[in-house]
């Protein structure tokens, strides 16, 4: 399954995104009422481009 494209609501100096937004108008919104509620700040609305991913060897092991 490949992964789906998503959107995350960030603000400067804060924990990092947990939440992935599964359009751009969602996170948007989330963004909108975030810089409501906080004023002078910014939100900012990411957008995941691409990723890279290795994948692990299965676990071996040898009897002594």
């Amino acid at each position: 399954m490949s992964p789906q494209k998503f959107w995350m609501v960030w603000m400067n100096n804060t924990p990092p995104p947990t939440k992935r937004h599964p359009s751009y108008q969602l996170a948007f919104e989330e963004a909108d009422r975030i810089a409501r509620k906080t004023p002078g700040k910014k939100v900012y609305v990411l957008e995941a481009m691409d990723y890279r991913w290795v994948e692990q060897s299965p676990l071996t092991y040898h009897k002594l």
